[in-house]
This record gives structure tokens, C-alpha cells and sequence, in this order.
């Protein structure tokens, strides 16, 4: 079987693709990808293209990646501008716009800023340093190890997230390289591990002769846009075939809207009113009054600036950033943060003066919301495709899930589901298991045995997700008897109590 060939300029679409999360967070990394599978899969013509056997090390592609990689690329030590011929010495933009495979930056600059709001200034320091430089970068180029504290991760982030050295992309340490670039490159399917260890306990990659399907999958969306069918198109597709045909109507839509009819005319009032507000030069705070189904339908206010509206399992939401429902708080202003409001839930919504001064409403929010770099919609986006599960504003965590075979192969391979529950191996949930579990503890005890008693065809997964978000919460539901959450243990306790409960209704019955 012949091998194909990664000969696939950088495109922002391309990039998208080999970095989970944000691109506009994890740039400098998605380009060392994309330029270290050039180097593997490439063809003869592609000038970065190695002469690598069908099984390597990582020392092995080094050593012939780099300019006397053995002196200056050392595991702990970020290289010095040692040789201008050393290809540490090119810069993330020489890469994207100088080389065989290059974008010209005006067409790669306009496509970036479709995905992300983003000011030209903010781009071009982005495209030289790696990172964004106004906020802390949200990449964890750690995301694959095992971690058993937030405290640790952080620390992992922060260490790996600084800015490129004069813009020299390739300007990290050999440990970044192989622990975090080549193995993403192995949980994305671009490698596979061997078997066997290679020379001084080094790990051997084996070349795949098919690439990653997901990725062959949505390149081919991308090359052939009339064959797509996304949320943004539907309605174009809702307006082609809306008018009957011959007299019969031939389109339908089904969706579940669960707003009471009586509600209509307020549902309706808010949207135009927010409609008007966006319409403005400078978006303005507003104030709701909101009847909370988390606070048992307690009506609280909240001051807080709007941003979009998303429609998501059957009914519309305001998604803003400000104060959240909570209930007899003294301190309202004490936590900051993203919240979606129903709008058949918000009772009021009433503008507040421009260039709003109050003392009850902290500065640094309002100069956030009406300075220069507003909240946006691509900040929920930006979140949303960190973590699943829709409640941004929930805390992340690791979740760990088995899949009947089966219904895996019918309901997560192939789909969009499959780039974000990552497949793992049944001994890397056993390390896991003893990770986020005390040692030798009766949970981990019995983790591990409920592991060793589940068939071997069963296929397990890891994700982040958004910690009590009711949303997942019904989705595992729905799947019933052919999920089973692994970790984290207090989430598995609370299925099985669910489950527990409903069984316990019907038996009443019997």
C-alpha cells in the first residue's frame, strides 16, 4: 500500500486540526506539527523531508532535523541561535509564509481573524512570539501526562507556554519536543508506538501508511465546501427549500422547543432588545432579573455584559460575562464570570448608562467590558472546545469513560465525537485509576478490579469536562448500559445513585 504524502500548506484549517482547543492559544505548537510531519511524511521535493526507516527514535529524527543536535539540543536546554542553517534558527513566520508549503500572510491573516476576534496588532505579536502576550495562555502542552493536582498542571503550563525565543519556533527543549509535540502527534493517530524499545531505553515510532480518518474527514469538507452541511449553512438550506415545490411542501425541521407559548412575547421582546443593543458603537452593561432554576426559582439581579445568544437542548440562552445567580451572597462581586441566562427566565433587562461610575460595580470589570478587548463570542468558543459540556463557567476536570465496542464504532468513530473523547488504553486507565485515587485505598482497589472484570473488547476514553454540568450528565443517561463512567469516582458514585433510584421506582411497581 502506497504511503501518503503530508504535503498540506498551513493552513488555519490545517493547524485547527492538529492542536485540540484554541489555535489562537496553541499556534506555535500546531506549526511545530505540522512541520514535523513534513518531515516524516513528506515527499522528496519537500526540502525538510528526512530519510527515516519505517521504525525511529526520537534521537534518531533529531539528529537529523537539527544541526549538531547532539551538542545544542540537549533535553532540558533550549538551543542557541548556534548555526543560521540549523533549522531552530526559522522563525514560526518563516515557516508559515517563507517555505516550500508557505501562505501568502495577508490570505492566512484574513482567515485566522474568521475564527477569531482578534486585533492586527495582537496577530502579528501572536505570529512572532508564539503566544498572546495581553493573558496568560490556556495551552497545557502537558495535557497527556498524568497529573495528580491542579497545582502541578498549572506549573506544567506555565513552564511550557513561554514566548518563542526571537520567534525561533524550534527554539524548545528536546523533552518539549518528544514528551509533549511527538506525543500528541501519537494520541492524534499521526504515529504509533512500538512495541519494543529502541537503543539506550528510547522509545520507537512507527510510521502509519493511512493518515489520522478524522483529519482525512474534515480536509476533505474543506477542499469541498458544497458538501458540508454546518449549523451556519442550514438556514441558507432552510431558505432554499422553505417554499413549497409543485404546490407540496418538501423540507421539514423538527426542533424541540421547550419556551411555554406564553412566554413567546417575552422571549421575543429581549431578543429585539439585545439585537438593538449590539447594534451599538459601544455595547453597554445591563442589568437582569433573573429567576434562577438553580436557586429553586429565587429571583436574583445581575449587572452584566451581554455577548450572544445560543440556542442549546431546546431553548435559547444569553451567554454574558459578569455577576452569576447566587443566592444571599454579601458579595456579589466576589467571583467574575461567565454564565448562560435562559431568556424565558430573565424577567427584566434594562440598559445602564454608558461610561456606567458606581461604586458597587468594580472598575476593572467595567473597564473590561469597555475597553479595548471586550468579551466576545470566540471566547465562549475558545472555552467550549476546551472542555465538553456547555456551562463554561463550570470548573474542568479529567473524565474516563468505557464504551461498549459496538456502540462506540456506531455512535463516536467517525464523528465529531472522536477527536474529543480520546481513546486510551486499558493500562493507561489503570495508571490513572491509581493516580487520582489514594494508594492501595479500598476505591482504587476497587477500580481496578471492576477494570480487570470488563471485556477486553470494550474501548476506553479520556475528556474534559465541565464538573456538574447537567447537560452531560443526561447525555451519559441517554446512553445508558453501554457507557460507564471510570473516573472521576465522585461522578461514577453519583450514576450509580441515579441508576439506583430508577431502579427502584420500577421495582416498586413490579
Amino acid at each position: 500500500m502506497k504511503r501518503e504524502v503530508f504535503n498540506y500548506p498551513p493552513s488555519v484549517e490545517v493547524l485547527k486540526l492538529l492542536t485540540p482547543g484554541s489555535l489562537k492559544q496553541n499556534l506555535a505548537k500546531a506549526v511545530r506539527l505540522w512541520v514535523i510531519l513534513r518531515s516524516i511524511y513528506g515527499d522528496d521535493a519537500d526540502e525538510i523531508q528526512l530519510e527515516l526507516k519505517e521504525e525511529f527514535t526520537f534521537f534518531q529524527w533529531r539528529d537529523l532535523f537539527f544541526l549538531d543536535a547532539t551538542k545544542h539540543h540537549s533535553r532540558d536546554k533550549a538551543p542557541i541561535l548556534h548555526h543560521a542553517e540549523c533549522r531552530c534558527a526559522t522563525k514560526l513566520t518563516e515557516w508559515l509564509f517563507a517555505s516550500s508549503l508557505s501562505i501568502e500572510k495577508r490570505k492566512w491573516s484574513q482567515s485566522f481573524q474568521k475564527y477569531y476576534s482578534i486585533q492586527p496588532d495582537e496577530l502579528e505579536s501572536l505570529l512572532l512570539t508564539g503566544m498572546m502576550t495581553h493573558s496568560q495562555t490556556n495551552s497545557q502542552p502537558g495535557d497527556d501526562s498524568v497529573t495528580t493536582s491542579n497545582s502541578q498542571k498549572s506549573k506544567k503550563s506555565k513552564k511550557f507556554s513561554k514566548s518563542l525565543s526571537d520567534g525561533r519556533l524550534f527554539a524548545v527543549t528536546s523533552r518539549n519536543l518528544k514528551e509533549y509535540d511527538f506525543q500528541s502527534l501519537v494520541n492524534l493517530g499521526w504515529l504509533k508506538k512500538g512495541n519494543h524499545q529502541g537503543e539506550v531505553n528510547q522509545v520507537k515510532y512507527l510510521k502509519l501508511d493511512k493518515f489520522p480518518e478524522f483529519f482525512l474527514t474534515r480536509i476533505e469538507e474543506v477542499q469541498n465546501p458544497s458538501e458540508q452541511f454546518t449549523n451556519e449553512e442550514l438556514s441558507a438550506f432552510n431558505h432554499s427549500f422553505s417554499q413549497p415545490i409543485n404546490g407540496i411542501q418538501r423540507f421539514f425541521i423538527h426542533a424541540e422547543y421547550i419556551i411555554h407559548p406564553r412566554l413567546y412575547n417575552r422571549v421575543e421582546s429581549l431578543q429585539k432588545h439585545l439585537k438593538d443593543i449590539w447594534a451599538q458603537d459601544n455595547i453597554p452593561l445591563v442589568k437582569l432579573r433573573y429567576q434562577s432554576a438553580k436557586l429553586y426559582h429565587d429571583t436574583v439581579d445581575c449587572i452584566v455584559y451581554p455577548v450572544c445568544i445560543y440556542y442549546y437542548q431546546r431553548a435559547p440562552y444569553l451567554f454574558a460575562y459578569g455577576q452569576t445567580p447566587k443566592q444571599d451572597d454579601k458579595n456579589s462581586w466576589s467571583k467574575i464570570d461567565w454564565y448562560d441566562y435562559r431568556l424565558d427566565r430573565i424577567l427584566e433587562l434594562d440598559e445602564l448608562p454608558k461610561n456606567v461610575e458606581s461604586a458597587d460595580i468594580p472598575k476593572h470589570f467595567i473597564n473590561k467590558c469597555q475597553g479595548k478587548y471586550p468579551p466576545t463570542p470566540d471566547d465562549i468558543k475558545e472555552k467550549m472546545s476546551a472542555a465538553w459540556g456547555f456551562d463554561i463557567y463550570q470548573p474542568q476536570e479529567l473524565l474516563v469513560l468505557k464504551f461498549d465496542q459496538y456502540f462506540y464504532g456506531n455512535n463516536i468513530k467517525g464523528t465529531e465525537r472522536e477527536e474529543m473523547f480520546r481513546q486510551i488504553s486499558l493500562q493507561q486507565v489503570e495508571r490513572l485509576v491509581k493516580s487520582y485515587t489514594p494508594s492501595a485505598s479500598p476505591e482504587q482497589k476497587y477500580l481496578l478490579s471492576t477494570l480487570q472484570s470488563r471485556s477486553p473488547n470494550d474501548i476506553y476514553c479520556k475528556v474534559d469536562y465541565r464538573v456538574d454540568d447537567n447537560n452531560i450528565v443526561m447525555r451519559l443517561r441517554a446512553w445508558g448500559p453501554k457507557v460507564e463512567v471510570i473516573l472521576p469516582l465522585h461522578f461514577r458514585e453519583r450514576m450509580a445513585r441515579d441508576v439506583e433510584a430508577t431502579y427502584k421506582l420500577y421495582l416498586q411497581a413490579l
